[in-house]
């Protein structure tokens, strides 16, 4: 059997997750522009968006923009589907070495080499 790291799987499943949460707020983002209403995000505590939210959410050096326009939106969460898009391909390909090797690995010690 061939099995990857752990620290791979688990960027693996963290950038599928992340892919998925992006194409579906760009698909309410495009939805609401296209009917030329405001997207219907809502906070934690239920309160309507009227933007998006940048920046570094904690710590002493934390740093936040409130109320990023809608359109601008679009380009960056394309953005950044295209470069967790980017990084799933190489960790697919450091998968599948992963498990290459040890599938050698495993093939040798099973022949005594």
């Amino acid at each position: 059997m061939s099995v990857i790291s752990k620290n791979t799987s688990i960027d693996l499943a963290l950038a599928h997750r992340e892919i998925e949460t992006a194409k579906k707020l760009l698909a309410e983002i495009e939805d609401a522009v296209s009917r030329r209403t405001a997207p219907d995000i809502r906070d934690a505590f239920g309160r309507l968006s009227d933007g998006l939210q940048l920046g570094v959410p904690s710590g002493d050096n934390g740093h936040r923009l409130f109320n990023v326009p809608w359109s601008l939106a679009k380009p960056i969460i394309e953005n950044h589907i295209a470069q967790k898009t980017a990084e799933l391909q190489i960790l697919t390909e450091r998968a599948v070495g992963e498990a290459e090797a040890l599938s050698v690995s495993n093939s040798s010690s099973e022949r005594g080499d």
